[in-house]
């Protein structure tokens, strides 16, 4: 199981033994979580999120969690435009919009990224992603 847990918490400058100690786990748990060893419970997830001031979204799959601005204006302009040229002809509206927020999320959460190596993770993850989402469209054609 992949997750964002790791890098939000380094990039509170938190380390794992601190954190685990403030909600409640052992060290090791926490680390299982964040290398995707193990799995957490809901409660210890909104533990997390609590501790982090973040969303449990974003522990998860990396919700941006930042107040829509100007430049969030911008961005999500700029995914629909790109929704809609990809896209436009194959899906109904409700769902060009959802696509088009989840790109939003995508360009917001890749512009934050620090160096290259969190890029390249940030697209890895993606491209297995899109591996899961694609076989989920075959799946609901089929059926």
């Amino acid at each position: 199981m992949s997750n964002f847990l790791k890098k939000i918490r380094e990039d509170k400058n938190i380390g794992q033994s601190e954190l685990a100690s403030r909600i409640g786990v052992s060290k090791q748990l926490l680390s299982g979580f964040e290398n995707g060893r193990s799995g957490i419970s809901n409660e210890v997830l909104k533990k997390l999120a609590e501790a982090l001031d973040v969303s449990s979204d974003a522990i998860l799959i990396g919700k941006s969690t930042k107040p829509f601005d100007d430049l969030g204006r911008k961005q999500l302009s700029e995914a629909m435009r790109m929704t809609f040229k990809f896209y436009g002809d194959e899906f109904d509206k409700d769902t060009i919009i959802k696509i088009s927020t989840e790109l939003y999320s995508i360009i917001v959460d890749f512009d934050e990224l620090k160096n290259d190596a969190d890029r390249e993770e940030f697209k890895k993850t993606l491209e297995e992603k899109i591996a899961i989402g694609l076989a989920s469209k075959c799946f609901l054609k089929l059926k």
